[in-house]
């Protein structure tokens, strides 16, 4: 297969490009470029491009995707980040080894992509966006910069669910006007996630049953009276503990939230009120190598 690769250096489990070039090449894969330094603009034109491969965390992952929707090429992924929430909602968990050598035989499947858009800009979405505890949570991580380079990635996780769970203690829940497939919601939520994919942040499963090749989102929305079934499941994850949510769940093709608050859209924070109301549609899926 031909074979182009963005790869991140810096993710959890880093691996350099040179080795990754020469385990896909021992495989019988032809790499035609390897791509360190990269963004949504990165242009992947080679038309001879059999796959793209994001070996590196969610980020990188949803990099690929939106570079995968433009061209015919299918993506595949060697999670190599700290979380990994994107391929885990796809079961892909193998040693990287193998991964690279069932490209040729492994089964594709639709994964779907969707975009939110406001009247200025608009964002690939590929994990999903909320407001509440998520943005509360990862403002609160990077103010305590609590990843730290000698940490396992278990550990890692566990000490972000604990900052979680920490911002869950201090949040107020938020007056919401939400529209989902032509309902308005409006009312005080903890949570609003509108999820492609059961998890988001340092692993935490808001949507269980969320299906990325279903066409719809799962909205996840939590109140005041679901903040201790929250606060027991970030303890059980951060000790390591299996936990499932129940919380309410509506799907939907198209979510609109006009609600002046801060958003989180997969792993970047952006300021609602600036912006004013924000759409979220599903777009065409891409397939993924499993």
């Amino acid at each position: 297969m031909n074979v182009a690769i963005l790869c991140n250096e810096n993710a959890g489990r880093a691996l350099s490009p040179e080795d990754l070039r020469k385990r896909v090449e021992q495989a019988g894969h032809t790499v035609l470029s390897v791509a360190k330094p990269y963004d949504a603009a990165s242009a992947v034109t080679d038309p001879h491009i059999d796959l793209v491969v994001a070996a590196g965390g969610d980020g990188t992952v949803a990099t690929a995707a939106g570079i995968v929707s433009k061209i015919s090429a299918s993506l595949a992924i060697l999670p190599l980040g700290t979380a990994n929430n994107i391929a885990g909602s796809l079961g892909i968990s193998a040693p990287l080894t193998d991964l690279i050598d069932s490209w040729p035989t492994a089964q594709r499947v639709p994964f779907d992509l969707a975009c939110a858009r406001t009247r200025s800009k608009e964002w690939l979405v590929v994990e999903g966006v909320g407001g509440g505890l998520m943005p509360a949570g990862i403002a609160r991580a990077q103010a305590e910069q609590q990843a730290q380079e000698d940490m396992s990635a278990t550990a890692e996780v566990a000490s972000a669910v604990r900052t979680f769970q920490d911002a869950l203690l201090d949040l107020e829940p938020r007056q919401w006007m939400i529209t989902i497939d032509g309902e308005t919601v409006s009312d005080e939520f903890l949570l609003v996630e509108v999820l492609n994919i059961p998890s988001v942040g340092p692993n935490l499963v808001f949507g269980p049953d969320a299906d990325p090749s279903d066409g719809y989102f799962d909205v996840i929305l939590a109140q005041e009276c679901h903040r201790q079934e929250l606060l027991d499941y970030l303890n059980a994850v951060a000790d390591g503990r299996a936990a499932r949510l129940a919380l309410p769940r509506r799907r939907a093709r198209e979510v609109i939230i006009a609600s002046c608050t801060e958003l989180h859209i997969d792993d970047e924070r952006v300021d609602a009120c600036s912006l004013g109301e924000i759409a979220i549609r599903m777009e065409r899926p891409i397939i993924v190598l499993v």
